[in-house]
């Protein structure tokens, strides 16, 4: 009788703890939910931090589309020559390639940051993490609407008619946010703790540029070599972008990995951030 007693008490806390995980998990995706309400603040901050950035500065945030376009220049007209493909085919590959690479390496570089470069606003304003996560999506979308005039140069210039997989990009786009949110979450906490990842994660990003198919082609590659294609994210996101942007449409496959790449990613950061958010303020 006591043995019995004794496994349904063990079962019930079990039981209890739980229910007290999904309730901690289900806390971050109400987080998640109440930081778009903070929306007029988030937009606000962000828009400001592309300002300050570019503060005295006479064309402000368009050094950043003549940044894209020095690029698309030198390194289209020496690699597309180097790797023997025509201007026309080359540089619209690289433009939209760039573009993207941008965009995602500031989601991941400027992620890890996004609790330690707000922390006077954490320890004084009491307003959900994800404002702070939405503040960076947000300013790097401005950024990367400021790189798409480069793109619309390249389109009339090559004369790419990207219509109408090009309305592809939006689903793409949200796929890509999705995770810029728990990249943010994920790597933002665990920078609050462990400093040193601050380090690491730049390196890193300056590594995965060139293994990755920015300035190259993934079909470019043979033999053991397709492992810097198939078994990188990066890949994935940025084709199902890119094509889009190349009036193409993206192989199914490449959808299928994103969508599983983002929902694995959120199954790992959600519970993790569920357990240790609440130190965050304590430790920034």
């Amino acid at each position: 009788m006591s043995r019995i007693v004794t496994l349904r008490a063990k079962n019930g806390i079990k039981e209890t703890k739980l229910r007290t995980d999904v309730s901690k998990v289900l806390e971050v995706f109400r987080e998640v939910r109440d930081g778009w309400r903070w929306r007029e603040l988030w937009m606000t901050l962000g828009w400001r931090d592309v300002q300050t950035r570019h503060r005295r500065s006479r064309i402000g945030p368009f050094w950043n589309t003549l940044s894209l376009a020095f690029v698309a220049t030198c390194i289209g007209t020496l690699y597309g020559g180097i790797m023997g493909r025509p201007m026309s085919d080359y540089i619209p590959h690289l433009v939209t390639g760039y573009m993207i690479w941008a965009f995602l390496q500031a989601l991941v570089i400027e992620g890890k940051d996004a609790f330690v470069s707000n922390a006077s606003a954490i320890r004084e304003i009491a307003v959900p993490g994800t404002v702070y996560i939405y503040k960076l999506l947000w300013k790097n979308l401005v950024i990367l609407g400021f790189n798409s005039l480069v793109y619309v140069a390249v389109l009339v210039l090559f004369q790419v008619w990207p219509f109408p997989n090009i309305l592809l990009v939006v689903p793409a786009l949200a796929i890509v946010l999705l995770n810029g949110i728990w990249v943010g979450l994920l790597l933002g906490l665990i920078n609050v703790r462990y400093r040193d990842l601050g380090q690491l994660i730049p390196n890193a990003m300056r590594l995965a540029f060139f293994v990755t198919p920015i300035l190259w082609y993934p079909d470019s590659v043979s033999g053991l070599r397709t492992i810097f294609v198939d078994f990188n994210p990066f890949y994935y996101f940025i084709e199902i972008l890119r094509a889009p942007l190349l009036g193409q449409a993206p192989d199914p496959l490449l959808w299928i990995v994103a969508l599983a790449i983002t929902v694995i990613g959120w199954v790992i950061a959600a519970p993790i951030y569920a357990h240790w958010r609440r130190r965050i303020a304590f430790w920034v």
